[in-house]
């Protein structure tokens, strides 16, 4: 029988990105977050003449109340509910390099667990900061796939669902103390004056024996696990384990998990090198690797092109037996960082393709957000908790109330007479209104994809123009690209596949940032509500790896 080894430390590092998945177009926040809504931030595009950004300003009747320097940006203030409408004013104008609402900024959300001072991985990730934009929702629920939780940790009890056992154990509940610490790490209750907080905060958990109380497992129990959480409630799963051969029952079962919408979270193991582990080298299982309190790689952390993000794993305090509490290093205790925070992103986070799953958006969302600590071998860097949540939900702007008839005895409509009252007669016939002519018929086109892909030294960027019939050919397109203080301003029509082609010739190492600023063609209308108007890549050199990632 094959085993699985249970994974006990990780590691964490940054390197090239896999293309990745685009952002939203603009930070999204619930309308509290802004300031009074009638404020924008807007920066116009090198070369823009002072005649038409005047002439912009008037014709949105904006008044300039302020102007940041050293960046350029204009702080444009508006009478009470014009701000929204002017903002896809500003967005839309080829002059205008970005336009976004005056954001404000709240206090970080610092709960009052009295061991979260000890809890440096959080400070790391600034989960403060991603908790005062959500703090997540019980309805998502991790499942633990692991030793068995202490089902009576004050910590934890109340966090816990549900509970199965597919080990060789005779009790469901940890005897070992592994699955309790991932737990903690993943969703400890979180404010409650005790102990330790849980990135996921208000995520809940379902706990999945499936090591048995020496740490070991067989591969048809995990897989089994897996198939039961996600049948069974689970959002995101958790495995911090790790076994080394290959396993088409294991990937299947992964793979069944991915369809039915589970994020699966994998340890990357502790040996210390690139040989990759099972399940985390499967293309739909998130590989995690370990850092330090110094953003290094862990010595014992594996690594490699496989390996897909990382997060801190070393001397972590988190929830122990008995209700106690302690210190643990391993990629299995950098795994749950990612799943708290995958909890986190999928209380919220949007289905933009319409697969009816969040599962791909919130691991695109996750691993294009990550910082680069300089770390080759970890994918797209270490998790940034606040980054990852920062465009979570975009401020509804109400419709206007449709016209009414007004009501008997008030006003008239302003620009008619009042109506003498006489001797009553039958009116002449009105002329017959000349017709109307017709309208031309507008439909709507958006960009539904931007990628990137590495040509030797050259970075190509390609963007997809579609309609509700297809592909849009003949369309112009409008891109600025930014990396460092380096901006390119491009200008392409897309194919008859409705593709349009960018090359940046020798491309030097940096994040890319892809901005769609314009797209028009005959007959359709540009809906920059749909889509994808952002888009991040990470370039160092040509990508290796596993496969559909």
């Amino acid at each position: 029988m094959k085993i699985l080894k249970l994974a006990i430390m990780a590691a964490l590092t940054l390197i090239l990105s896999t293309p990745v998945a685009a952002l939203a177009a603009a930070q999204q926040y619930d309308g509290e977050d802004l300031v009074g809504q009638d404020t924008i931030l807007v920066a116009f595009r090198p070369g823009a003449a002072a005649s038409d950004i005047a002439a912009l300003h008037r014709q949105s009747e904006a008044h300039v109340s302020d102007t940041i320097p050293g960046i350029g940006v204009q702080v444009l203030t508006f009478s009470p509910g014009k701000a929204a409408g002017m903002l896809k004013v500003y967005q839309n104008n080829p002059n205008v390099l970005f336009a976004e609402y005056d954001y404000t900024a709240a206090a970080e959300d610092v709960p009052n667990d009295p061991s979260f001072p000890s809890q440096w991985g959080l400070a790391k990730v600034n989960a403060s900061q991603a908790w005062s934009v959500t703090t997540g929702s019980g309805a998502v629920v991790i499942a633990i796939l692991d030793t068995g939780i202490d089902m009576n940790h004050p910590d934890l009890a109340g966090k816990i669902k549900g509970s199965i056992n597919f080990s060789t154990s005779a009790t469901e509940s940890d005897v070992k103390g592994h699955g309790t610490h991932v737990a903690g790490i993943a969703a400890a209750i979180t404010n409650n004056s005790l102990g330790v907080a849980g990135l996921g905060y208000n995520a809940s958990l379902l706990n999945v024996k499936v090591l048995g109380d020496d740490g070991y497992g067989s591969y048809s129990g995990m897989a089994k696990g897996i198939i039961w959480a996600a049948d069974n409630g689970a959002s995101v799963i958790n495995m911090s384990l790790s076994g080394t051969s290959a396993s088409s029952t294991l990937e299947s079962a992964v793979n069944y998990a991915w369809s039915k919408g589970v994020m699966v979270v994998c340890a990357a193991g502790n040996n210390g090198n690139s040989t990759p582990v099972y399940p985390g080298y499967y293309a739909n299982a998130v590989a995690v690797a370990a850092t330090d309190s110094a953003d290094r790689l862990a010595s014992y952390s594996d690594y490699g092109s496989w390996v897909d993000l990382a997060a801190p794993g070393s001397n972590i305090y988190s929830t122990l037996m008995n209700g106690a509490y302690g210190y643990k290093s391993g990629t299995s205790m950098a795994t749950p960082f990612v799943a708290g925070l995958a909890a986190l992103v999928m209380s919220r986070v949007a289905d933009t393709n319409g697969n009816g799953r969040l599962n791909d958006e919130a691991r695109d969302l996750i691993e294009a957000t990550c910082d680069n600590i300089g770390v080759s071998g970890i994918g797209g860097g270490r998790i940034n908790a606040a980054q990852a949540v920062a465009g979570l939900s975009q401020p509804t702007v109400a419709a206007p109330p449709p016209a009414t008839e007004p009501e008997p005895g008030t006003s008239p409509v302003p620009g008619t007479e009042p109506i003498e009252e006489g001797p009553v007669s039958e009116p002449e016939p009105a002329p017959t209104p000349a017709p109307a002519p017709e309208q031309p018929v507008v439909k709507p086109m958006w960009v539904d994809a931007v990628t990137f892909t590495v040509s030797g030294k050259n970075l190509v960027i390609k963007a997809k123009v579609i309609s509700e019939a297809g592909a849009v050919a003949g369309a112009s397109v409008s891109m600025t690209i930014t990396t460092g203080s380096q901006l390119w301003q491009l200008k392409g029509t897309t194919d008859s596949a409705g593709l349009v082609t960018f090359t940046l010739s020798k491309a030097v190492a940096g994040t890319y940032l892809a901005s769609v600023t314009m797209v028009s063609a005959d007959g359709y209308e540009w809906d920059t509500d749909n889509g994808i108007n952002l888009a991040s890549y990470i370039f160092t050199s040509p990508a290796n790896g596993k496969s559909n990632k």
